[in-house]
């Protein structure tokens, strides 16, 4: 058994790991756009078809995000266990990483302009993944 307050401090240590890892993931995935907005495609004619497969490729991986860390979040609190609550949280960030480096890939390989509905579903999966303290206490409570 542990007190409060060490138990509050390991919580705090967690949640701001986790907060340091969106953050970064975050910045990723900027420097990314602005890699799309400085470099141009050398594509004169876009290709919309494929431009749209990668776009739901990025659709794909957002969705898969959002399922394993809601099994993953799950199963950490169940089993108590604060390392698996992290890996659950890394891995969706991580897929929504993914969304935006298949909006980088269809900026260059496409040459079309709907690349950005890929790093908007990256964002929005990020936002969605946003670190919550109410898991980490209740992955380590």
């Amino acid at each position: 058994m542990q007190n409060p307050q060490q138990m509050e401090a390991r919580v705090e240590a967690r949640h701001r790991t986790l907060m340091f890892l969106w953050f970064g993931i975050l910045m990723s995935m900027s420097l990314f756009l602005g890699l799309t907005l400085f470099v141009p495609s050398n594509n004169a004619e876009p290709k919309t078809t494929l431009s749209f497969a990668f776009m739901g490729a990025a659709f794909m991986v957002v969705i898969l995000s959002v399922l394993i860390k809601l099994r993953v979040v799950q199963r950490a609190i169940e089993k108590r266990d604060a390392a698996m609550l992290q890996t659950g949280y890394v891995a969706a960030f991580a897929l929504c990483e993914a969304a935006a480096l298949w909006g980088v890939i269809d900026h260059f390989v496409t040459g079309s302009s709907y690349y950005y509905f890929s790093f908007a579903l990256g964002l929005l999966g990020m936002l969605v993944h946003f670190p919550k303290k109410e898991h980490v206490r209740a992955a380590i409570g």
